[in-house]
C-alpha cells in the first residue's frame, strides 16, 4: 500500500479507531451462536486492480532504541513503510507497551506519521522469565503480547526462540513443553487474528516439526536467513519447504550494506520468496557500516525495493 493510500484510509478510520483501545477478545457472538475465530490476516492486501508493492520496515533497535516512540517519526523521515516495535520490560519506570496509555500513543504516532507498525517484537523479558520455551511465565506474557499487538494495530508478533531460549530439538521434553504452551497461546492468537512468528536458528524441518505439533495457522515462522547461515544451515530451498508458514522476513547483511557481497545471495532468496507467493514485509535489521546512518539506511531500503518484488 502506498503511503498516500495509507494516510487517506487512516484519516477515515482514525477517529473511530484511536480514541478507545479494544481488548484482545473477539467480538461477542450473537446469542446462541458459536464463537467465530478471526480469519488469518492477509499479509499484503491491495485494492482490486492495483499492483502489490514491496513493503520495507525496520526494527526499532536498529533505529536506535527498543520501545522508543520517537523512532516512528524517524522511520518516516528515512522513507520506511513500517517499523517493528519492541515489547520491553523496563525496571526504571520508563514507558512501555504493556501500558494502555503507551499503546494508544504508539497507535496515534503511527497514524500521524503514516508509518505502519508491521510487527511487535518480544524484547529481553529478563532472566526470571527465561528460558522462554520452558518458563510458565512466558505463556502469560505471550497472551498479554497478543492483546498489545491488537491494540497497537499489528497482526504479527516476533517471538525469539534463540540465544538463551534456543530449543534443543534433540530434547523431546523441551519440544513437548514448547508445543503444549503454544497450543494454548494459539487459541488466544486466533481469537485476536494475530500471528505469532517464531524467530530461531533451527532448520525448516525442525520448524515444521514444531508447527505441526502446535497445529495452528496462527503460529508461523519469522524467517531470518542470516541467522540460519551463521548456524551452519543452508538457507536456500527453505522458503519452498516452509511455504505459507513464513509470516515475516528479516533482511540483514552483517557489517556491510545490503548491496555488498557477504554471506547471503539475496537475489536468489528474493526469487524463492516470490516462488512461494510471499507477500509480507521485508524488515531491515541493519546497522551503519560507514557511520552515516541515514545514508546507509536509505541505501539499504533502495536495495530491498530493487531486489525484492511481490508475486503476480
Amino acid at each position: 500500500m502506498q503511503r498516500r493510500d495509507f494516510l487517506s484510509r487512516a484519516a477515515a478510520l482514525g477517529a473511530a479507531a484511536v480514541p478507545s483501545l479494544v481488548s484482545a477478545q473477539a467480538p461477542a457472538p450473537a446469542a446462541g451462536a458459536p464463537p467465530r475465530p478471526a480469519p488469518r490476516p492477509e499479509p499484503n492486501p491491495s485494492p482490486a486492480g492495483l499492483p502489490l508493492t514491496v513493503r520495507v520496515g525496520m526494527t526499532d533497535w536498529n533505529l536506535g532504541k527498543r520501545g522508543d516512540i520517537t523512532k516512528i517519526a524517524l522511520a518516516r523521515e528515512l522513507g520506511l513503510d513500517g517499523i517493528q516495535v519492541s515489547l520491553t520490560f523496563p525496571t526504571d519506570g520508563s514507558p512501555h507497551l504493556r501500558q494502555p496509555e503507551t499503546q494508544l500513543a504508539f497507535r496515534r504516532a503511527a497514524l500521524q506519521h503514516g508509518v505502519q507498525i508491521c510487527s511487535l517484537a518480544i524484547g529481553n523479558p529478563g532472566k526470571s522469565r527465561l528460558p522462554f520455551h520452558t518458563n510458565p511465565a512466558s505463556a502469560v506474557l505471550l497472551v498479554e503480547a497478543v492483546e498489545v499487538a491488537r491494540n497497537i494495530g499489528t497482526t504479527n508478533i516476533l517471538l525469539p526462540i534463540l540465544g538463551d531460549s534456543h530449543i534443543d530439538m534433540t530434547s523431546q521434553a523441551q519440544v513437548d513443553t514448547f508445543i503444549a504452551m503454544m497450543r494454548e497461546v494459539a487459541r488466544y492468537a486466533e481469537k485476536a487474528g494475530v500471528v505469532i512468528a517464531l524467530e530461531d536458528w533451527i532448520s525448516a524441518e525442525d520448524n515444521l516439526r514444531l508447527l505441526d505439533g502446535i497445529g495452528s495457522d496462527f503460529v508461523g515462522v519469522y524467517h531470518d536467513t542470516r541467522n540460519l547461515k551463521r548456524r551452519g544451515h543452508n538457507p536456500y530451498g527453505e522458503p519452498a519447504k516452509l511455504g505459507k508458514r513464513i509470516d515475516q522476513v528479516h533482511v540483514k547483511n552483517g557489517d556491510r550494506l545490503m548491496h555488498e557481497p557477504e554471506e547471503i545471495d539475496w537475489p536468489r532468496l528474493a526469487q524463492e520468496y516470490v516462488d512461494i507467493g510471499y507477500r509480507g514485509w521485508y524488515v531491515l535489521e541493519t546497522g551503519s557500516p560507514t557511520g552515516d546512518f541515514v545514508a546507509d539506511t536509505k541505501a539499504n531500503i533502495a536495495y530491498v525495493r530493487k531486489t525484492f518484488r511481490m508475486p503476480a
